[in-house]
């Protein structure tokens, strides 16, 4: 058996589009395809950054940050923390939010599990951030001072 080229592909689908007569999809179905393809943001309003991609950066040992976005003063990052690792005490400049995506971890005398979400005003001081034995994994979003 012969096994066929790309070119012979190529040249057979090219053949198969002058033979077939296009038909226009049901109205329902464009207008799904079209509003699909308009609510798509182009690169120059977003910014997509995959599992895979991105600097994980050491902050201290056996914690680790990968930053999302940076836009202005505002700054969505990753904080993966091993077991019992601890990131020290610190005041905050402008407000930060957290959020749990795995594992536990304690700010402070507060103990946060999967999913939940914390809060921390501008100039707000709270004390070490230490991860279970599970280690913790958080999505932070911070606004830096102006």
């Amino acid at each position: 058996m012969t096994e066929l080229t790309t070119d012979d592909l190529n040249l057979l689908d090219r053949v198969a589009a002058q033979a077939i007569d296009p038909v226009a999809p049901p109205a329902a179905v464009r207008a799904k395809v079209m509003d699909a393809i308009r609510n798509v943001p182009g690169a120059h309003e977003s910014r997509t950054v995959r599992a895979e991609e991105g600097t994980w950066k050491t902050v201290a040992p056996g914690a680790r940050m990968k930053v999302l976005s940076k836009e202005g003063a505002r700054m969505t990052f990753l904080l993966e923390l091993d077991p019992h690792a601890t990131v020290p005490a610190h005041d905050h400049e402008g407000g930060e939010d957290s959020y749990v995506i795995r594992g536990s971890c304690r700010i402070g005398a507060l103990g946060l599990d999967t999913g939940d979400f914390h809060h921390a005003d501008a100039t707000a001081h709270h004390g070490d951030v230490v991860a279970s034995a599970d280690g913790c994994l958080l999505l932070l979003t911070l606004t830096r001072a102006a």
